[in-house]
């Protein structure tokens, strides 16, 4: 198994440098001539910086309101800390273990009772975060500016995946739909299996609630790669990035490449109205946006180990 992930991690790793030669390809000389890091506006490179400092802040909080479904009760602050620890490992660590391993083995040391419930957090958490780009794709996405090719397929597709996703949430968060699902033959062993994942009565309302911070996360995250569009200079509106950008988040989470590099700068290339090395910088510069934080989680993780404590509780 431990062979097959590093093959599985070479192999993405390739595709990614692949990818981003490709890309690189697409660049004619005359653009590379004409551009200079010198042109950048600042002041909206320090915007974008903020919105990836809050589309964190934001994710954190949302696998707050997910824990409490399961009656976790973590205090904020030890959840933004970790989650900026495993931003670290998932960007900085080519390791099979991943900002999801990262959470689930701290957090099942403090609670290994509750490794199940911690489990059925992080995949709310998942699920938040791609009807959260799907809700946002709804809103802004059929204003012309992707493809109608692919405002076609992602309107296919859409349907599946919320259905998918109902019929999921109702097996986790419904005590009826459980028990109809222990009772069918065939089935039963399967709601032994799952059976961890279930959460209880009457915690729609922090579900519901962790859905609408992982909104507005996914927005901010969005309006970083805005405002690093108009630090090159492309004067391009928010609403047209949270309209574009959920088609290709959902693209780049394809696990073919390393954290999507390659695929993201790729769809920009081609379908932003940009000079093809505006559309490759504002996306480095927007990946970099988030990415930096996690960089601080590293820088974080080493001071706290130093001085590491128990979790607080809420």
């Amino acid at each position: 198994m431990y062979s097959y992930r590093n093959l599985s991690l070479c192999l993405r790793f390739l595709c990614a440098v692949g990818l981003m030669i490709w890309v690189s390809r697409q660049l004619r000389f005359e653009e590379w001539q004409t551009f200079s890091w010198a042109q950048l506006d600042l002041y909206w490179l320090v915007a974008a910086f903020v919105f990836g400092g809050l589309s964190i802040l934001g994710w954190a909080a949302r696998w707050w309101w997910f824990l409490r479904v399961y009656e976790i009760k973590v205090g904020f602050g030890d959840l933004l800390r970790l989650t900026f620890f495993a931003d670290f490992f998932n960007l900085y660590f080519l390791g099979p273990l991943g900002a999801d391993g990262v959470r689930l083995l701290h957090l099942s040391q403090h609670f290994p009772s509750k490794r199940g419930a911690i489990l059925g957090s992080l995949l709310m958490d998942h699920v938040s975060g791609l009807l959260g780009g799907v809700l946002l794709y709804c809103i802004f996405g059929r204003n012309g500016t992707l493809p109608i090719n692919v405002v076609t397929a992602v309107d296919r597709l859409l349907p599946w995946l919320v259905i998918v996703t109902i019929l999921g949430l109702g097996v986790i968060m419904e005590p009826p739909i459980q028990r109809l699902i222990s009772r069918i033959r065939g089935l039963a062993k399967i709601s032994t299996w799952i059976s961890p994942l279930y959460a209880g009565t009457f915690r729609h309302p922090w579900l519901f609630s962790g859905f609408a911070v992982s909104v507005l996360s996914t927005a901010c995250a969005y309006a970083a790669y805005w405002a690093a569009a108009h630090c090159v200079g492309a004067q391009l509106n928010l609403p047209f990035f949270l309209g574009i950008m959920p088609a290709v988040d959902f693209a780049a989470s394809v696990p073919v490449s390393v954290s999507g590099l390659g695929i993201r700068e790729g769809l920009l290339i081609h379908w932003l109205p940009l000079k093809n090395v505006d559309s490759l910088t504002l996306s480095l510069l927007g990946f970099a946006a988030i990415g930096l934080w996690g960089l601080i989680g590293g820088v974080w993780l080493l001071v706290w180990r130093r001085t590491a404590r128990p979790l607080t509780p809420s």
